[in-house]
């Protein structure tokens, strides 16, 4: 069954080497001598002929019409070509090998006939369409190409039979083919040069090939009867007989595969560009060589070096500005990686390798977090600045194999060229997330992987990974995600979600809850935390964790964050006003608003409007974003020198580095409520919470332990040195209007009404969210 399946598929290229065997193989076996070198030269061609004739109707009639239409007048050509054969076959071998004038003629006919159908052919094949300068460098390009063709023809060709001045079929033959010959290769330079080539594999350049054999066998031919008798040697035999099966090859091949050639190139092909230097070197030789066989140095040979060596150097130059200006279109100007024009290829080419080796690439679309707020913040040289940095990053973690492109803003791609299987491209990633984030000036990114699908076309690539790259955005894990199936759902419910958080603010869907922050000792309330609600909807009441993480992806942080601090600072001014007493605000501050230098007069400006005290405002921050102090220590300075403090927030569950507690201004360690749970009564259950309260003494540092359940811990907590504290124990996260009744009643002290303790509540973490104090 699989050999069956085989030769289906390859039984037209089985066909063609049969041929190739009957025709090629055979002269060169045989070599005939005298006058049966032509008789057996036209049984031969025939035989080619009508192979190449019949493959090229039948992909006239197979895919799209855009691939018929070429098709369909080159197996005109080849028919207008075939039809006088047969009789030249017939007139040949009844002269004894020698063609009399009407088999000649006959031919004649139908070569001369032949060129200029196959010109119509390559001309129907698409091509990218020109304007302006674009066709006026297409002509003089063209013009070149051409006139290096006329200065072959006319050295081997047209110049011996005009200066001979002989008139018959052997001139007409001299005289037609080189004409028809120009024209053809026009063709191939027009098709060539406005980008026909969708790729240089596949049929078309292999009929390109064929042609250009064809030609060569063409001046070969014309030369040998200008100068005498025509003999039909076997290396010209073998060479037209060839150019045929070529052409028959891709026609075979556009039979098997319809759909290949039916759309231009959108990008420029540099090693076109070359051809009309190739055609001047060509034309310049040949002034050489005329000049040497002339026998007389001057004045010829020293004029025409002369002329070859100016040329040179000005086709060297032109050369050079030809691949600086093709650096500038393909080449990002700020970072020197590649571009967009330059990732479409590349992914194409990373498709295709796949479909041919079975092997997979991978492709990273790579998104900066937080750009447009240092654009807009430090300034668009700090921007390029760091957009700079991460591309030195990605080059260091890249093979030289691979293509990195920035392709927008603060956009990047990378195709990795068969990195293995998705776990090393996963590996890929993640040292580029990890280097980024340990550059000197620390980056954090959301890269997405999506492994390359021979089914699948390069749009739906580069889509699956845009989709992975927000999957990791959303999810805020610092690590690559990989594209599965899944995603697609996940994408379109993540983007509804993403919108309704950016209207979250403006729609009045957020509420702030209270939590007391008491006084171990003696139970009096003397701060308060506020903790973000939002109250969707349709999902109802969603506490930080589910959403925090979508707000500072979409940049709805901002406005999030600052209508919670001038909530929370006036509702905090207004206590004070009506109870006549010191309380303060702690109000958590996303890593995202830490490096705006913007946030230090948004947030005096705040406290202008509301009243409030500097020093009656906490600002907390998680160790997360306080490790990469160099973002924000110039902030959080100008934040103290306004009397406002600074709290970290979940100590000892972040970064094990204490380098920042004595770098930065930080006022209060706040200990997790993981460490609070341990205490037991026993050494062993209370070392954490034991050193952190040493440290704290040691840097004369107020605490604030977290998450106090139970009688037994407030007791043990105070025994250790603590002075302040949160949790149930006390009081859980109340609206405003509950602790003012909380306040008027008891005069500053929860009751025991307050508390309720269901543990399913007390697993609420995060930024600006509840910390289950």
């Amino acid at each position: 069954m699989r050999t069956a399946r085989w030769i289906r598929a390859h039984g037209l290229l089985m066909i063609i080497g049969l041929a190739a065997m009957a025709t090629v193989g055979v002269r060169i076996v045989t070599d005939p001598q005298g006058d049966d070198r032509s008789a057996e030269f036209f049984r031969s061609y025939l035989l080619t002929s009508i192979l190449t004739t019949t493959f090229c109707w039948i992909a006239a009639f197979r895919g799209p019409a855009a691939a018929r239409r070429p098709w369909r007048w080159i197996a005109i050509a080849f028919t207008a070509m075939l039809l006088p054969q047969p009789y030249s076959v017939v007139m040949a071998a009844t002269h004894e090998g020698k063609l009399p004038l009407s088999g000649i003629l006959a031919a004649l006919t139908g070569r001369l006939a032949w060129a200029p159908l196959v010109l119509v052919g390559l001309l129907m094949f698409p091509m990218k369409s020109l304007t302006g300068r674009a066709r006026t460098r297409f002509i003089a390009d063209l013009t070149t190409v051409i006139g290096g063709g006329f200065v072959v023809s006319w050295y081997f060709q047209l110049g011996p039979a005009l200066q001979n001045g002989r008139i018959g079929p052997d001139a007409l033959i001299v005289i037609g083919f080189p004409v028809t010959d120009l024209a053809l290769i026009f063709g191939v330079c027009a098709l060539l040069m406005r980008n026909g080539l969708t790729s240089w594999r596949g049929p078309l350049p292999l009929f390109l090939a064929g042609l250009i054999t064809y030609l060569a066998g063409d001046v070969t031919y014309a030369h040998l009867i200008g100068n005498g008798p025509m003999t039909w040697t076997t290396p010209l035999s073998v060479t037209l007989n060839g150019a045929d099966l070529i052409m028959a090859t891709a026609a075979a091949m556009q039979i098997m595969r319809p759909g290949e050639g039916t759309r231009p190139k959108d990008q420029e092909q540099s090693k076109i560009a070359y051809l009309p230097y190739v055609a001047l070197l060509a034309g310049y030789v040949l002034l050489l060589v005329a000049a040497a066989r002339e026998g007389n140095l001057y004045p010829w040979a020293g004029l025409a070096v002369g002329i070859i060596v100016m040329t040179g150097a000005v086709v060297l130059r032109q050369i050079v500005a030809m691949r600086e200006n093709h650096g500038l279109v393909v080449r990002d100007h700020l970072t020197g990686l590649a571009n967009r024009l330059s990732v479409a290829p590349a992914l194409e080419a990373a498709v295709r390798r796949h479909r041919e080796t079975g092997v997979a690439s991978a492709v990273l679309v790579i998104d900066l977090n937080g750009f447009k707020k240092i654009n807009d913040t430090l300034g668009h040289e700090a921007g390029d600045a760091l957009l700079v940095t991460f591309a030195e990053v990605l080059r260091s973690a890249v093979r030289g194999v691979d293509v990195a492109a920035r392709v927008g803003g603060d956009e990047f791609v990378v195709v990795l060229d068969r990195p293995g299987d998705a776990d090393q491209a996963l590996a890929v990633a993640q040292r580029i997330l990890d280097r980024a984030a340990g550059s000197p000036t620390p980056i954090r990114a959301a890269i997405g992987v999506v492994l390359t699908d021979p089914e699948t076309d390069v749009v739906t690539v580069r889509h699956r990974a845009d989709m992975a790259m927000y999957a990791a955005k959303r999810a805020g894990l610092g690590r690559p995600e990989l594209w599965h199936p899944g995603l697609e759902s996940a994408t379109g419910a993540a983007d509804t979600f993403d919108a309704e958080i950016l209207a979250a603010t403006a729609a009045g869907q957020l509420r702030l809850a209270y939590q007391p922050i008491v006084t171990l000792a003696t139970g009096e309330i003397t701060g308060v935390e506020a903790l973000v609600r939002w109250e969707h909807p349709e999902r109802g009441t969603l506490l930080p964790d589910a959403f925090i993480a979508a707000a500072e992806r979409t940049g709805a942080i901002d406005d999030l964050g600052l209508w919670v601090l001038e909530t929370a600072t006036r509702q905090t001014r207004h206590w004070q006003d009506e109870f006549g007493r010191r309380l303060y605000v702690s109000v958590n501050l996303s890593p995202y608003q830490l490096p705006s230098p913007g946030l230090t007069d948004a947030v005096l400006g705040t406290l202008a409007v509301t009243g409030l005290n500097p020093h009656d405002l906490v600002l907390e921050l998680t160790e997360s974003a306080l490790v990469h102090e160099s973002e924000g220590a110039a902030i959080l300075e100008a934040l103290r020198r306004a009397d406002i403090r600074i709290a970290v927030d979940d100590f000892g569950t972040g970064y094990s580095s204490l380098r920042y507690l004595t770098r930065l201004p930080i006022d209060i360690l706040k200990l997790d409520r993981c460490f609070v749970s341990e205490l037991n009564g026993e050494p062993q259950g209370s070392a954490v919470a034991e050193a952190v309260i040493r440290l704290a003494q040691a840097l004369h540092l107020d605490t604030v332990a977290e998450g106090i359940e139970v009688p037994a811990q407030a007791t043990e907590l105070t025994l250790l040195g603590y002075r302040s504290g949160q949790g149930y124990h006390y009081a859980r996260p109340l609206s405003a209007e509950a602790l003012t009744s909380v306040l008027r009643v008891s005069g500053g002290q929860p009751d025991g009404e307050t508390v309720g303790m269901p543990v399913q509540d007390d697993v609420v973490a995060g930024l600006m969210g509840d910390p289950q104090a």
